[in-house]
């Protein structure tokens, strides 16, 4: 059974206090909860987050790193720091930053090795924009990327990787795929990774796979209830305790 995953991408959202409000409310409920709950904090309130969360089970992931040890790398964050604040987990390819930052699945294929090689667990997005798929083109979008992103890269750091679907014209729209054109597509990635190598069916099936794109506590019910969705990346809906504890409930 793949456990299921409610994540909080917060993005540069949030003061500080406010990142620390919800923080404390959610580690009660991480630690009693059955699914596994992430939040992913500015870079700027990663130590404040993680010190709330230390010994809890709530995860706090880094929307963002750089491939590397220390190093000269301006406005970068690298591993090891993360480390030292006990944070283990990495965002990778969100369509924000493929959009806006011009970062490409190859670049993203750097990151997702070092990160898993380095032993921290990577969530790797994916998705297709509006445009592709009126064009019909969802599928080639998502081969293309799984693809690029995942070449090369063994069946024994799988285990710590997770993919989250974000179709790019439901992220903050308020629109969102319906529980079957999710589910479609979540099924689709599942088989992708299974042809990625000799023996990866078995992968494939032990990988989560959320769902990311307007996901409230209205909607997700229906959405987790799908075989191959396996938890949510949630953005407008993490960024206040009462929704977030409405996504757990």
């Amino acid at each position: 059974m793949r456990k299921k995953i409610i994540a909080g991408n917060w993005k540069m959202n949030l003061t500080l206090a406010e990142a620390k409000t919800i923080a404390r409310g959610l580690v009660e409920t991480s630690n009693v909860s059955s699914y596994e709950v992430m939040v992913f904090p500015s870079a700027l309130h990663l130590e404040s987050v993680s010190s709330i969360a230390s010994g809890s089970k709530l995860i706090v992931g880094a929307q963002n790193a750089y491939q590397s040890a220390l190093t000269a790398m301006t406005g970068e964050i690298s591993p090891v720091q993360l480390a030292e604040l006990g944070i283990k987990t990495v965002l990778v390819g969100h369509s924000e930053r493929r959009q806006f930052l011009g970062e490409t699945s190859e670049f993203d294929n750097a990151k997702i090795t070092y990160f898993l090689k380095a032993g921290l667990r990577v969530v790797y997005c994916v998705g297709e924009t509006w445009a592709e798929r009126e064009k019909g083109q969802t599928f080639s979008v998502l081969e293309d990327q799984i693809g690029k992103g995942l070449k090369d890269i063994t069946s024994d750091l799988f285990k710590n990787l997770v993919i989250a679907y974000e179709p790019v014209w439901a992220i903050g729209t308020g629109k969102v795929a319906t529980p079957a054109e999710a589910e479609e597509a979540h099924a689709f990635i599942r088989k992708e990774i299974g042809r990625l190598f000799v023996g990866a069916d078995q992968v494939a099936e032990n990988i989560q796979i959320l769902y990311g794109g307007s996901v409230k506590p209205d909607n997700i019910k229906e959405l987790l209830a799908k075989p191959n969705i396996d938890g949510g990346l949630v953005g407008g809906a993490s960024q206040k305790l009462e929704s977030f504890l409405g996504l757990l409930k």
